[in-house]
């Protein structure tokens, strides 16, 4: 943050700002802090301009439902462009969860507060700036974001260590969200090590899909510290009560995404789904990755024979080659795309070492080591990706169709494959 930030706590007691101070001791300069004991004392001292950010504690224990939620109504109604953090124990994270569904921004557990304070305060103050700038950009062109989807010829294959690096590296000029677009057990969770209060998908999906806002959706992001334009959405991670993403779930949260960012990256299971079918066929451009062995060719061919049949063979897509280890004797680019029938957006080296230390330190290789050959790949994918528009389809290509050499962005790719 350029600016320091005025949070105001509501507690009344006067000592919980102590444990504030302590949490955000070496960000001094980035913060400045108020404790009052009421929300009337909080609506006056808002009135006088200046707050930032409210952090309120919800009702001490044994209040009736009534008292609990009097003073945050009363406070969200009259502060209503103030984002309020509210504050539970550990054993209360029910009542944040209900807080986020009447308008809290987001929560802290008090006992976490040496964990998760700085994130939320920083997440928060991104949020509101970005839609204050989103909100401003939006009144000149309501353009909604572009919609890039990933998803492995096989199990196996990278696919979220480059949805995750090529996101990253979009973010560094642009709004990125990261979505990870998987039923259960999802890995983005071990690239970057979230607290486990920090909110996925699957809470999106309590909430009917029809009635599934970009407010909601906005909630559950978690912000990229290392990435500071990048927001991640991470799918379920409740293996007690696990969550199916349908088909209309998943459009319904990547039509509100849409909203949140300049780009959605979208990190598939290897699967021909209804849910997979529905994300791609509402994607701009769909990157599958394949490695250079023949199985594994030969499976990206069949995926792309199944997805012939629907809406999705008007989406632009693409190879990524992943070279995971070095081969004796890796098939030809060539002969890779001639089998096919799509452009090869990239090829990224083998690069093993420094995606397990990347992985290691939970930053993404574009940013751990951006002068490594893997990273500068990584980054020219991301460019290549971004700008891709084709000027022939798949089944013109392989229909014996002529093939657009003369488009330079495909130029561009045969370079970087090579």
């Amino acid at each position: 943050m350029d600016q320091s930030t005025f949070v105001l706590l509501i507690d009344e007691r006067a000592s919980a700002i102590d444990a504030i101070r302590r949490a955000l001791a070496d960000r001094a300069n980035q913060f400045r802090l108020q404790c009052v004991e009421d929300v009337s004392t909080a609506l006056a001292r808002i009135a006088g301009g200046g707050v930032d950010i409210v952090l309120m504690r919800l009702g001490p224990a044994g209040s009736s439902d009534g008292d609990l939620w009097d003073g945050f109504l009363k406070l969200h109604a009259g502060a209503p462009k103030v984002p309020i953090v509210v504050v539970c124990d550990s054993a209360e994270e029910n009542l944040a969860e209900a807080a986020l569904q009447k308008g809290a921004a987001d929560y802290l557990i008090r006992e976490a507060y040496d964990v998760d304070l700085l994130r939320v305060l920083s997440s928060v103050v991104a949020k509101t700036s970005h839609r204050f700038e989103l909100s401003r950009v939006t009144q000149a062109s309501p353009k909604p974001g572009r919609v890039l989807a990933f998803m492995g010829a096989k199990g196996g294959a990278g696919t979220t260590t480059l949805a995750l690096n090529v996101a990253a590296a979009l973010a560094q000029n642009h709004s990125v969200i990261l979505a990870e677009f998987h039923a259960v057990l999802g890995t983005l969770p071990n690239y970057c090590q979230p607290h486990r209060s920090i909110r996925d998908i699957g809470h999106v999906l309590k909430t009917d899909h029809g009635a599934i806002s970009a407010k909601e959706v906005e909630n559950c992001l978690w912000p990229c510290k290392d990435a500071p334009g990048l927001q991640l959405l991470f799918g379920p991670r409740d293996l007690k009560n696990p969550t199916t993403i349908g088909p209309e779930d998943a459009r319904a949260v990547l039509s509100a995404l849409n909203t949140l960012a300049d780009y959605v990256v979208v990190d598939l299971p290897v699967s021909l789904s209804k849910t997979n079918r529905a994300v791609i066929e509402d994607a701009d451009l769909l990157a599958l990755i394949v490695e250079r062995d023949p199985i594994c060719v030969q499976s990206a061919r069949r995926i792309l024979e199944a997805m012939d049949h629907w809406a999705a063979a008007a989406v632009a897509m693409g190879a990524v080659i992943v070279n995971r280890a070095g081969l004796v004797s890796p098939l030809p680019m060539p002969d890779i795309e001639a089998a096919l029938s799509i452009p090869i957006f990239g090829s990224i080296p083998p690069a093993q070492d420094l995606c397990a230390a990347a992985q290691n330190a939970h930053i993404p290789v574009v940013m751990f080591d951006a002068e490594s050959l893997a990273a500068i790949s990584l980054c020219d994918l991301s460019r290549v990706i971004s700008g891709y528009v084709p000027i022939t389809r798949r089944a013109e290509l392989a229909d014996g169709g002529a093939r657009p050499a003369q488009d330079s962005r495909l130029k561009l790719n045969r370079v970087v494959a090579r």
